[in-house]
């Protein structure tokens, strides 16, 4: 039986250039109860990444043993690149009673479910297909890397039926706000307040007639 928190993980999946590293970033300044469950990957650092906060950065070596030790909750290679999500960092904050965000792909949001049931998953595309590729360019991705991300959307596109929600990231303020009503509206659930309502309903039962006077 899986163990009852406070909140639940958020996972936000969107192909490349559908901006869910930013919206994360916006998220996580504008409502303190969200934190970013951090990814490990083989890839190199980007400008301005940081070690520990955007990624933990590991050789291949390192990558293959967290997965044979099972302290992965998921892993795919993406993308020539090896990327997964540390159990440890998922429990640490659920544990902390707060809210696990997670950037991953299509089939690691899967992985998350499997593991975490209670989990809310969330698709996101740009406005239009041109504005990715917009965004792609600006990134600096070679004309190479633009055509293989291309791929791997179109690949994407055809399992987004899995997903929870779409949102669309057409403004950045305004994917925040839906990502935030999303989970407003999940934790309002009736599945997710069963010990809320089972007090309540021992207390219920508790009370006599000549006390409820």
């Amino acid at each position: 039986m899986q163990k009852e928190y406070k909140y639940f993980p958020v996972v936000i999946s969107a192909p490349s250039g559908g901006g869910k590293s930013t919206v994360k970033d916006f998220l996580i300044k504008r409502d303190s109860r969200f934190k970013f469950s951090v990814t490990c990957t083989t890839r190199p650092p980007r400008p301005k990444e940081r070690e520990g906060l955007d990624y933990y950065f590991v050789s291949e070596k390192k990558f293959r043993e967290l997965i044979k030790k099972g302290e992965l909750i998921e892993w795919a290679s993406v993308h020539g690149h090896l990327y997964g999500t540390p159990k440890k960092s998922v429990l640490s904050i659920l544990k902390k009673g707060y809210i696990p965000i997670m950037t991953i792909d299509v089939n690691g949001a899967k992985s998350v479910k499997r593991i975490f049931n209670n989990a809310v998953s969330i698709f996101m595309l740009p406005p239009y297909p041109s504005v990715m590729i917009e965004r792609l360019k600006k990134r600096g991705e070679s004309v190479e890397n633009l055509s293989v991300r291309l791929n791997t959307a179109k690949k994407e596109m055809s399992k987004s039926s899995f997903f929870d929600y779409l949102v669309v990231n057409d403004d950045i303020d305004k994917a925040v706000s839906s990502v935030i009503s999303i989970v407003d509206a999940e934790t309002m659930r009736v599945k997710r307040k069963i010990s809320f309502i089972r007090d309540f309903s021992s207390k219920l039962s508790g009370i006599k007639m000549k006390e409820a006077k």
